[in-house]
């Protein structure tokens, strides 16, 4: 994903503060993402900055597979810094070893539902490539089960949009336990 691509397809309103708290990865076109289990992303907010934007303590979990011993849990934490443009655009940096990391996101949809003085239900971010994995998108929920209608709302969002009807394509399901498949979201699929 280019930073233009990021830039067109974030949502112009964005409150951060809204968004604290866990998140599933419900779905993603990220392959990094295919052979780890219940993916999840905590925001927290780590502090305002004198220009108003603020920065977000990003703390994501998942169980990988070690060899010899299975599933077990890793997590990997960095800091969101909001950039001037857009209130949905970030920077990610990562903490520890991870600090010579970063990379671009923004948030491309976001629960236009939930009352404005209560958390997202639901929000989806697209992000640019780095060493560890290529660009794409994640769709993120408060629970495993959402609402039928937030997947059909998803899937008509990127099908309507440009540039996300080809930079979602081969989007999957995450998985929650080691024999489970990987189900591609079929209306997102290559014709």
């Amino acid at each position: 994903m280019t930073t233009e691509d990021i830039d067109t397809t974030s949502v112009d309103e964005f409150d951060p503060y809204r968004a604290t708290g866990l998140w599933h990865i419900l779905a993603t076109n990220l392959n990094m993402w295919k052979d780890k289990l219940t993916p999840t992303v905590t925001y927290s907010i780590h502090d305002q900055l004198p220009d108003g934007s603020v920065r977000l303590n990003d703390l994501v979990e998942y169980y990988s597979k070690r060899p010899c011993v299975g599933y077990r849990p890793t997590s990997v934490e960095g800091i969101d810094t909001q950039l001037p443009s857009k209130a949905s655009r970030y920077q990610w940096r990562g903490n520890g070893i991870y600090k010579i990391f970063t990379c671009d996101f923004g948030f491309i949809f976001a629960d236009n539902q939930t009352a404005s003085d209560r958390p997202y239900q639901w929000v989806a971010a697209i992000f640019s490539s780095t060493l560890f994995s290529s660009g794409g998108i994640n769709l993120m929920t408060r629970t495993r089960q959402p609402p039928t209608y937030v997947l059909n709302d998803f899937v008509r969002f990127c099908r309507d949009n440009p540039i996300l009807k080809a930079k979602s394509l081969n989007m999957f399901y995450t998985r929650e336990k080691a024999d489970d498949e990987v189900y591609y979201i079929r209306d997102l699929q290559i014709d």
